[in-house]
């Protein structure tokens, strides 16, 4: 938590160095992040204002243009922290303190976003209905024995694609 705190602080003021408040836009549940966002003010003195949307986050932030009241936008997935810079909703930071923190790989080469999580995609198999070993990647949930046996979000949604992407960068 020290971590993560320590990183949003830093995030935050390399984005508004002098505020008495953040403006923060949310596609994370506030169950998990707000204890963050707690830690952040508790360590700056920084109130956070957070509007938490579930969707249309880019297209309210395209309709607000330069109006926009957000400083930061916290998303739930790296395709929508990319489809954010390529929308143009963004704009680079410059943080000797945000790169020491977080790994090149997680952060944008033009630092447009930093990732702050990660996520662990597991499979889940029935030891009654399934030998131990016989699913060890998600390639060999491609095998036709496993059709109509296989419950998992639909192929189009975010998260889906955003670790088809992952899986296929890095093959």
């Amino acid at each position: 938590m020290k971590l993560s705190t320590l990183t949003l602080a830093g995030f935050m003021a390399a984005t508004s160095l002098s505020a008495a408040e953040v403006n923060v836009y949310s596609y994370r549940q506030p169950e998990l992040i707000q204890p963050l966002l707690d830690g952040f003010t508790e360590a700056t003195g920084i109130k956070t204002n957070v509007a938490y949307i579930n969707k249309g986050l880019i297209e309210r932030l395209k309709a607000e243009g330069k109006r926009s009241p957000a400083d930061i936008i916290l998303t739930t997935d790296i395709s929508r922290l990319t489809g954010a810079k390529a929308a143009g909703v963004t704009q680079p930071v410059d943080s000797d303190e945000l790169d020491a923190a977080i790994p090149e790989n997680l952060r944008d080469p033009d630092g447009h976003w930093y990732a702050l999580t990660t996520r662990a995609r597991i499979v889940y198999a029935s030891k009654d209905r399934v030998a131990p070993g016989e699913i060890t990647t998600y390639e060999d949930l491609a095998d036709p024995k496993w059709k109509g046996r296989i419950c998992t979000r639909s192929g189009t949604h975010v998260y889906t694609l955003g670790l088809i992407g992952a899986m296929m960068a890095h093959d």
